[in-house]
């Protein structure tokens, strides 16, 4: 079964035209689709419906959905991080994705209509966070949400003047517990298994790192202050660019301070 794309202004208009006062318009809901059914972005981006309300679904090389989506003009195909699982599908999995449009020229309201049918009618294989099928652990996700508060209160503590022992050991503190989080562990449909899957969980900063680096240094451990940042950047990778990073790798490999922190004579 090929797909036609459901222009309703154009529809409207012809009815109007021949002297109809009334038409129905049945919107293909299909399980799956064909290559003819699909268009790529740039495809679509030269029809002259993109400007319209219309909602559409991703979907890969053997026509499953992945991802619904609707809205208005060319940012709407961004529309709730869409693109993010385009990159998923193509880049991580190595596969391809087409688009199905499925109307246009309705009404938002109408246009919403359909996305929610597709929320209901793909839930288990869609990876839109706003579907309310995205399976969830409560209790998960608020026993992550109780440690991410948890840590707050040592961000203040760290940067305060309080003795330097105390500061060293409440960043000690507060980087163990960031490397226990893991929030995505209330997801438990196929949302979270995707989020796992691109690695997307990334509670760790390098804001505790620094303090416990320059205290080790500070105390003449340079084996400890090593072994502290090898395990914060097998546990954090994608920060190995970030400033403090950096700046961390180029002092353990000098093995000394250019100057003191003053606070570690706090």
């Amino acid at each position: 079964m090929t797909f036609k794309i459901v222009d309703i202004e154009e529809l409207i208009a012809q009815a109007k035209a021949s002297g109809v006062s009334k038409i129905s318009v049945e919107v293909p809901l299909l399980a799956s689709y064909t290559q003819e059914a699909c268009v790529s972005q740039t495809q679509w981006m030269m029809l002259p419906h993109y400007h319209k309300h219309y909602a559409w679904l991703h979907v890969d090389a053997e026509g499953v959905p992945f991802y619904a989506g609707y809205g208005r003009g060319p940012y709407a195909w961004l529309k709730n991080g869409g693109i993010a699982w385009e990159w998923f599908v193509r880049e991580r999995l190595g596969g391809e994705y087409r688009v199905v449009v499925l109307a246009v020229g309705l009404s938002e309201a109408h246009i919403h209509s359909i996305f929610e049918q597709m929320l209901e009618m793909y839930n288990t294989r869609l990876l839109n966070q706003s579907s309310f099928y995205r399976g969830m652990d409560y209790d998960a996700l608020k026993e992550e949400n109780d440690k991410k508060r948890a840590i707050r209160p040592f961000y203040e503590f760290v940067g305060s003047k309080k003795p330097a022992s105390e500061i060293f050991q409440a960043a000690l503190t507060a980087q163990q517990l960031q490397y226990e989080l893991d929030p995505y562990r209330g997801e438990t449909g196929r949302f979270g298994e995707v989020l796992k899957a691109m690695d997307a969980s990334q509670p760790v900063n390098d804001y505790f790192i620094t303090t416990i680096v320059e205290w080790y240094m500070g105390q003449g451990d340079l084996d400890a202050a090593k072994h502290a940042f090898a395990e914060f950047k097998k546990r954090a990778p994608r920060l190995a660019a970030s400033k403090r990073v950096t700046r961390l790798d180029k002092l353990l490999e000098r093995g000394r301070f250019y100057r003191r922190p003053g606070w570690l004579d706090q």
